[in-house]
C-alpha cells in the first residue's frame, strides 16, 4: 500500500476527528482515540497537527472551503430571491450530504473552551452574513425585497436554518433536509418579496 501524502494523511485525521465528535461528542475526542481510528502513531498525529484545538481548526478550515463553493453557486443566481434560494439550499444540501458536520457546528463545548476557536467561527459568521447582507441589499434597491431591516432579514433566515438543522439532527436525520429546504426558502419569500 502507498503511504499517504501530508495533505491526505491531515485529510483522513480530520475526518476521523469529524466522525469521532459526531458519535461521541468533543469530549471523547482524544489523540490516543483519533491515533487508534486512524492506525497511525499518537506522535504521528503530532506530526501533523500541534493539538486537539489544531485539529478543530483543521475542521473549520474544511468549513472555508464550503464558503468558497457557496460563492461560486450564489455567482449563478440571476436575481437576489434567486440567490437567496440558492444561499438557503446550499447550506441544506452541503449538511445533508455531511451530516457529521453538525455535531462540530453544533457543539458549544468545542468553542467555549478556546479563544482561537471561537475567534475563528465569530469569522465564519460574519462572512455568512456579509454574503446575505449583500444578497438582501441587491434584493432592496431591485425592489424585490420589502423595505425591512437588512439585519433582522438576516437574523430570520439564519435562525430558520440554524433551527431546521438542529430540529433535524435530535430527530435523527429522519428527514430530508435538502427537501425541507424549499419549504423554508417558500415561508422566508413569502415574508420578505413584494
Amino acid at each position: 500500500m502507498a503511504r499517504l501524502t501530508t495533505e491526505e494523511r491531515q485529510k483522513t485525521i480530520i475526518d476521523e476527528a469529524i466522525n469521532i465528535i459526531h458519535e461521541g461528542g468533543y469530549e471523547s475526542l482524544s489523540i490516543r482515540e483519533l491515533a487508534g481510528k486512524v492506525k497511525i502513531s499518537e506522535p504521528a498525529i503530532y506530526r501533523h497537527f500541534l493539538n486537539k484545538e489544531d485539529i478543530i481548526l483543521g475542521i473549520l478550515s474544511r468549513i472555508g472551503e464550503f464558503d468558497h463553493l457557496l460563492e461560486e453557486y450564489l455567482a449563478g443566481g440571476d436575481t437576489a430571491t434567486e440567490k437567496l434560494r440558492r444561499f438557503i439550499q446550499f447550506h441544506f444540501d452541503f449538511l445533508q450530504k455531511n451530516k457529521e458536520m453538525t455535531s462540530v457546528l453544533f457543539s458549544e463545548d468545542i468553542f467555549s473552551q478556546s479563544a482561537l476557536l471561537k475567534q475563528k467561527l465569530i469569522r465564519i459568521i460574519k462572512y455568512r452574513k456579509s454574503l446575505l447582507m449583500t444578497i438582501v441589499e441587491e434584493g432592496k434597491a431591485a425592489n424585490e425585497f420589502k423595505d425591512i431591516e437588512t439585519s433582522d432579514i438576516i437574523t430570520m433566515i439564519l435562525g430558520f436554518i440554524r433551527l431546521t438543522v438542529l430540529e433535524w439532527r435530535l430527530g435523527g436525520f429522519s428527514f430530508s433536509l435538502a427537501k425541507k429546504g424549499d419549504s423554508i426558502f417558500s415561508a422566508i419569500k413569502e415574508m420578505i418579496t413584494n
